[in-house]
């Protein structure tokens, strides 16, 4: 009976409304290969600046960067400016030595994001989601 009583009063709470840290920015953002490539040399615990785009720059703490296959390195920035957003890119040496580059800038508890990603011309670009929208809902019964 306890349990059911602490269910029911838990599964009642509130839940945290979602912040659209990303509201004044456009849905679509151009990155250059160039600050993809100079982000990866960035070091842990290192505080940066990351200037995605004349419009959006992104402040933070590289919280890792790590070499997770001999092809393939991922970093990752905690930004306390937006919500402690991460802002993650992966670096992949593809069999034929091109660099290819996937990213996204994400908080769980926030409302949107972005993600990296390369267009049909070969630019790269940041397209923004809404976190709902990607995020099923998961209820516990």
């Amino acid at each position: 009976m306890l349990c059911l009583t602490t269910a029911a009063v838990h599964a009642q709470q509130p839940q945290a409304v979602p912040i659209a840290a990303f509201i004044n920015f456009s849905n679509t953002i151009p990155v250059s290969e160039t600050t993809l490539s100079g982000a990866m040399q960035l070091s842990k615990g290192q505080d940066v600046a990351v200037g995605l785009s004349q419009e959006f720059n992104f402040p933070g703490t590289v919280i890792s960067n790590e070499n997770v296959y001999h092809n393939l390195q991922t970093i990752i920035i905690k930004s306390s400016i937006y919500n402690n957003s991460l802002l993650q890119i992966s670096k992949q040496i593809n069999e034929d030595k091109s660099i290819s580059y996937v990213g996204r800038i994400f908080n769980p508890g926030g409302a949107d994001g972005y993600g990296l990603s390369k267009t049909a011309d070969g630019a790269y670009q940041l397209q923004k989601f809404e976190t709902a929208i990607i995020l099923q809902d998961c209820h516990q019964q």
